[in-house]
């Protein structure tokens, strides 16, 4: 077939510029306006300045003030986010951002002719520096005369054009050719920067559904699920994008990459390296920076990740994910002075997502105030992919204490609450939370019995999978685990998490039911890099599993001191492990280490200190009770 000889519309008309004595560096920064749409067609509105925002961030040398820091910005100028930014508004917008100068376009209509202008002026005072116009015949010719006219802009501006020359993707390829679509992607967008990730999933799906080859619709709409925590989808939605390699610019091909093997393969390294590469070569990206962030709370490096994240928060002030981002460093880090000041920032800077009140609550939690935790319980009724995560937390306050059968109502409220939500996968991860948990406290038919509902709830979650498979193993059900695993690592062969930390440490716990504590603790060894990682879903804490397990480990190989060390790294990582089971139990383990080193003192303390904790804890608990029978053997 010769249809791909045809995808390049033919564009007429000519370029015209005005004289420019203001050249752009790649240190001086521009406000995108908005387009002035004067032909009648409201398929123009929102649609041009997203794809020119697309074809200008091609360019190395170009820095667009992102469109979360002009919402921002307007806001604090009480002025309604939805205002067109033309004339007069962009050049005071442009003042107060800090920027050089302003973008703004104008399209009009002249019987079946569509005529395009670009104007780039300078803040202060408000002259024109730069300007290009051209024309389209026909609506469909629209989107490639607007990336042509981008293209000229950029020299004008200063690009070598070698690099415009290397750098330019025909913009219906890096978008659509379909307005309709890129508008749909806009508003997709847009309803993620303002109101959240659900809000945005069905515009985005919309623009899939007028152009299946819409890379970027694909690749913001994996991003909408993996921050819903519906990492299936967004595996699937990242590998549909990446696939579309020819329909992406070099600046895009490198983020959807760096997704890809993020939420596609989950291959760690090489999406750290990716990241890298991208932050390199776009020094001014903020999504390079804060996304690599993200890549070290998987592996535990909460140092690098709140360096990267403050980076990307001093490039992009406007983006909310960058003030989570830090905040759950910060809190890893026990630095909650610092988590609360950039938090109460964002706030003030009219920010609000469902994860920036999941850290308050852990701070409350760290900080033993039961009033902000009850204020974020309250803040959440109601609340889409905010609601079922309160109560999901909530349940793992009250099971650190003791609290079982409160626990498992909780996160049972947490269960319905998402699939009412059509989260099916965060509801599977609270199920598979709440069966790992019941598990450790030994309740094992109850444990069992929920890692089958994790299973029906979303049997495509890789995350669901490897809770309930792990929970089949703590409570012996080993051959039933092994099958299920063998399935888990052959669909996941590339994955980081699941390869060199979930496997390992589910084959070490089999052994451990299997009383083999030595096995255990060799398979436990290569999971040493992921010890402090966040190895399920995009959760702001981690339990430290595999910690927990050594820890067991060595209690059955009667070395008590090593088996002390390993509780101490629990207690000693709060910011870590949060209101986590191993938290607590890492306390009855420490108890029992101290014991059987002979120190019988320090042993009666951690008894007590645990029995403290759980001193209104279901009496029905044999962890409890067993713990009680070993205090009363030490007196």
């Amino acid at each position: 077939m010769l249809a791909g000889l045809l995808l390049i519309p033919i564009v007429s008309g000519a370029f015209w510029y005005s004289g420019s004595t203001v050249k752009l560096t790649d240190k001086d920064t521009l406000l995108l306006g908005g387009f002035v749409n004067s032909t009648g067609d409201p398929v123009f509105d929102g649609s041009l300045r997203e794809a020119l925002s697309i074809s200008l961030a091609q360019s190395p040398l170009l820095n667009l003030i992102s469109s979360e820091k002009v919402t921002e910005t307007m806001r604090s100028r009480s002025i309604p986010t939805g205002t067109p930014i033309t004339g007069d508004l962009a050049a005071k917008l442009c003042l107060q951002l800090g920027a050089i100068g302003f973008l703004t376009g104008t399209i009009t209509k002249d019987d079946s002719t569509y005529l395009l202008k670009l104007s780039t002026f300078q803040c202060a005072p408000s002259k024109e520096i730069a300007s290009v116009k051209t024309e389209a015949k026909g609506k469909g010719e629209v989107v490639h005369a607007l990336g042509e006219a981008a293209a000229k802009l950029r020299t004008e501006l200063g690009e070598d054009p070698a690099s415009v020359k290397k750098l330019n993707l025909p913009l219906e390829r890096a978008t659509s050719s379909s307005l309709e679509a890129i508008k749909s992607f806009a508003e997709g967008r847009r309803l993620s920067r303002e109101q959240g990730s659900l809000e945005a999933v069905p515009a985005l799906k919309k623009a899939i559904g007028l152009d299946s080859k819409f890379a970027l619709a694909r690749s913001n709409l994996a991003v909408s699920y993996y921050n819903l925590n519906q990492n299936a989808l967004a595996a699937d939605s990242i590998r549909q994008a990446f696939e579309l390699a020819d329909r992406q610019t070099v600046r895009d091909r490198l983020h959807i990459t760096t997704l890809y093997y993020d939420l596609g393969t989950g291959d760690v390294q090489k999406a750290i390296q990716s990241y890298k590469q991208w932050a390199e070569l776009y020094p001014r990206d903020d999504i390079a920076k804060g996304n690599l962030s993200s890549e070290y709370f998987l592996i535990g490096d909460y140092e690098q990740a709140a360096s990267l994240a403050r980076q990307a928060l001093r490039l992009d002030p406007g983006s909310v994910a960058w003030y989570e981002n830090v905040a759950t460093a910060d809190i890893a880090l026990m630095r909650l002075d610092d988590a609360r000041y950039v938090l109460n920032l964002a706030f003030s800077r009219k920010l609000d997502d469902p994860a920036m009140h999941s850290c308050l609550y852990a701070l409350g939690f760290l900080q033993g105030d039961t009033n902000v935790m009850r204020h974020e319980m309250e803040w959440s009724v109601g609340k889409a992919g905010g609601e079922d995560a309160m109560l999901a937390l909530q349940a793992d306050t009250e099971a650190y204490s003791g609290h079982v059968q409160k626990a498992r109502e909780l996160s049972r409220r947490a269960v319905e609450t998402a699939q009412a939500a059509n989260l099916s996968e965060p509801a599977a991860i609270w199920q598979g939370i709440a069966a790992l948990r019941d598990a450790a406290y030994g309740k094992v038919q109850e444990a069992r019995a929920e890692a089958d509902k994790v299973l029906d709830i979303s049997p495509n979650s890789r995350d669901a999978q490897t809770l309930a498979i792990l929970v089949l193993a703590r409570t012996g059900d080993l051959r039933r685990a092994q099958s299920m695993m063998d399935d888990l690592a052959a669909a996941h062969v590339s994955n980081t998490v699941v390869q060199s930390a979930w496997l390992p440490t589910i084959r070490a716990q089999a052994s451990l039911v299997s009383e083999k504590p030595a096995q255990a603790l060799a398979l436990l060894e290569t999971v040493k890099p992921y010890d402090r990682g966040q190895l399920i879903g995009n959760l702001s804490y981690s339990c430290m599993v595999p910690v927990y397990l050594r820890g067991e480990a060595y209690l059955s190989t009667k070395q008590g001191a090593l088996a002390l060390a390993e509780f101490q790294k629990l207690t000693e990582s709060r910011g870590v492990v949060g209101n986590c089971w191993s938290g607590a139990l890492a306390i009855l383990g420490q108890a029992r280490a101290q014991a059987m080193s002979g120190n019988k003192n320090a042993a009666r303390n951690s008894y007590q200190r645990f029995f403290d904790l759980w001193k209104t804890a279901d009496t029905d608990l044999h962890i409890l009770k067993t713990a009680r029978a070993e205090f009363a053997k030490l007196q």
